[in-house]
């Protein structure tokens, strides 16, 4: 077999030489609940009697077709476009769940196929696996609609004014809205600083993306520093084994806005110095 190195964190692949399907296909047809090969093209080359009796078709019948036309949640056109191999992974198929691995089929370093078979089409045993699994996309689908609602509430219309004071405001937030830098705004308790922040964001290029507000007021000053950098795994005594992100993190991409910025310990402030001038966080 040959070795090929990626960029895939799982480091390098084996390809499956194709001369050696020769071989390795009579024995996928007793061996495997089911197993097909496809071509550069996506098209079925080969399948086993099991795999057609699911699908519910003769094997003649099925090969020289597109592969998702007869199996659409399928990703063995993935798998001949990138050459990169999917040792474990749960398809939908009718009212099925099957566990499959794919594998790309090399001809002198070039992929020009792809072999899958399946690998349990009995879930029953793997069901406190499956169990963590959806537990898992339920854990990752409420973060995302928690960081959905991470957005700015208002807009420049909602800056109420029209003195010349209020409207070079409004211009001045216009001006920092199209740039990417760090704005600071000076101004009384209860002028509308918070507004106005939330008000440049949902004008720039990043409302998409969240809006982080902190009151360094509320915030414990022993707490301030986890809070902005988050935790790594084991940093210190009762941290945990789980990263928890900072407020750096958590409005990657958008805006953090620091109210009474004042208040932030000397120490703290010279941190977050460092992290504009660097672009970068170290939990």
């Amino acid at each position: 077999m040959t070795t090929r190195s990626t960029g895939d964190s799982r480091g390098p692949f084996m390809g499956i030489p194709r001369h050696l399907l020769t071989t390795l296909l009579p024995l996928l047809e007793e061996a495997t609940a089911g197993a097909i090969a496809v071509d550069r093209d996506a098209r079925i080359t080969w399948i086993n009697s099991s795999y057609a009796s699911l699908i519910g078709d003769a094997p003649e019948r099925l090969v020289g077709r597109p592969i998702r036309e007869v199996i659409p949640a399928t990703r063995m056109p993935e798998t001949v476009r990138t050459g990169q191999p999917r040792l474990l992974d749960i398809m939908e198929f009718r009212d099925q769940q099957l566990v499959v691995s794919r594998l790309p089929v090399e001809e002198d370093g070039i992929v020009v196929g792809a072999l899958a078979f399946v690998v349990y089409d009995d879930l029953q045993p793997l069901a406190p696996l499956m169990s963590k699994y959806r537990r898992l996309q339920d854990d990752l689908a409420a973060a995302r609609r928690a960081l959905a609602r991470r957005t700015a509430r208002y807009s420049l219309s909602d800056f109420v004014g029209a003195s010349p004071a209020a409207l070079d405001v409004k211009r001045r937030a216009r001006l920092a809205a199209g740039r990417d830098i760090p704005t600071l705004l000076l101004g009384e308790t209860g002028t509308g600083k918070e507004i106005l922040a939330q008000a440049i964001h949902s004008a720039s290029a990043r409302a998409d993306r969240p809006f982080v507000g902190v009151n360094l007021a509320a915030v414990p000053e022993n707490l301030l520093e986890s809070e902005f950098f988050g935790v790594a795994p084991g940093a210190y005594t009762g941290a945990g084994q789980r990263t928890r992100e900072g407020k750096f993190q958590l409005a990657h991409g958008g805006t953090l806005f620091l109210d009474e910025i004042g208040d932030m310990p000397l120490a703290l402030q010279a941190k977050l110095l460092r992290v504009l001038e660097e672009q970068q966080v170290e939990p």
